[in-house]
């Protein structure tokens, strides 16, 4: 077993023992490895275990014998086994992020209690979402979940599942004017709750910085909620305290992101709060901050969307941040899709709420 994969340990088992099998290693009515040489072999937990053998169990691949053991199926069970379950793909940019994990989290829970094969596919561009959208359906996916790759253009391939009448859901964002199913959260509350959050710390100089310009929904709803909360306010806003689209400048480069951001807060010191977008942006204010003798909060408060896994010596989280419902998210996602495989004309918006959780940064 790989540690430091970020598939999880159950899932590596369980495509180990299947691999076993499809090779001839393991044939049908062989004893497969018990849970206790299992764990003694590969050091991971009973439960990691268990999960896997279930899900083994539950797709047709082996069977169960009480008091002596598991063993590989027939041929023919296998494949009615794998036949009867429904198979749902989930698309996703980013599998180690603490938002993502969540994400994937509640749609594996929503999987499990639907009964659905989940599969996965980690895409970076738009190139590779088109290519993970055939092959999937190409596997016998009957739906899809997709977390949308940022892009100035709408993705052709989403545009097509659309067009073909293909179940879908989108997640955390959506696009706008086009009717698909989505669920997302409430990004323009959490624009509010952010700016209202720092405003009533008395920062009258906040300072925006988010990623890619997308033609999906989120970063702009939460723009939206900002700019309408410093009107409010009566408070001027200022364009140049706005560091945007950043990944189109630095290609995820995060040495070129941090001279970027320690440009910008040179040149506007009179910044006294940031409202990061996204967590990652958040952690590069902080490390840029401090390398520029600034005091976090005193000097600078950070404000992040949804929190980096940064933890402070009690070990609580670190950043204050716009929380997101993600493992909700995943979960409603799973149900919605289920929904669409069976009503595919009826298009549903979910927004679920966020809430404000103030810590350390501000």
């Amino acid at each position: 077993m790989d540690q430091s994969k970020s598939t999880p340990l159950y899932l590596q088992i369980k495509e180990m023992i299947s691999t076993m099998i499809e090779r001839g290693e393991l044939k049908p009515g062989d004893r497969v490895p018990t849970e206790a040489e299992m764990i003694e072999q590969y050091q991971v937990s009973r439960v990691t275990v268990k999960n896997a053998y279930k899900l083994l169990v539950d797709e047709g691949i082996i069977f169960r014998i009480a008091g002596k053991g598991s063993f590989v199926s027939p041929k023919e069970q296998q494949i009615e086994g794998i036949a009867d379950i429904k198979k749902i793909g989930f698309l996703s940019p980013m599998v180690t992020d603490r938002f993502s994990m969540k994400l994937f989290q509640g749609v594996e829970e929503g999987c499990k209690e639907a009964g659905f094969m989940l599969m996965i596919r980690q895409v970076h561009l738009q190139s590779e979402e088109r290519d993970a959208i055939h092959d999937m359906i190409r596997c016998g996916a009957e739906g899809l979940i997709i977390f949308p790759v940022d892009g100035e253009a709408y993705s052709e391939d989403i545009i097509s599942l659309k067009t073909r009448n293909y179940p879908f859901v989108l997640v955390d964002r959506y696009l706008p004017g086009i009717k698909t199913n989505a669920i997302y959260s409430d990004n323009y509350q959490g624009g509010v709750l952010g700016t209202e959050h720092l405003i009533n710390k008395g920062h009258t100089q906040i300072g925006i910085i988010s990623s890619t310009k997308s033609t999906t929904a989120s970063s702009e709803d939460r723009f939206l909620g900002h700019i309408d909360t410093m009107k409010k306010h009566q408070l001027l806003t200022n364009p140049s305290y706005w560091l945007t689209r950043t990944d189109e400048l630095t290609y995820q480069q995060e040495d070129i992101s941090k001279t970027y951001i320690s440009d910008w807060l040179t040149n506007n010191p009179d910044i006294t709060a940031v409202f990061a977008f996204n967590s990652i942006m958040a952690v590069y204010v902080l490390q840029v901050a401090r390398s520029l003798g600034k005091k976090i909060p005193e000097q600078l408060a950070i404000l992040s969307y949804d929190s980096p896994d940064i933890r402070d010596m009690d070990n609580n989280l670190y950043f204050s941040a716009v929380e997101q419902n993600v493992e909700e998210i995943g979960l409603q996602a799973v149900q919605l899709l289920d929904m669409a495989t069976n009503e595919s004309q009826n298009f549903e918006h979910l927004v679920i709420p966020v809430s404000l959780s103030q810590r350390s940064t501000t």
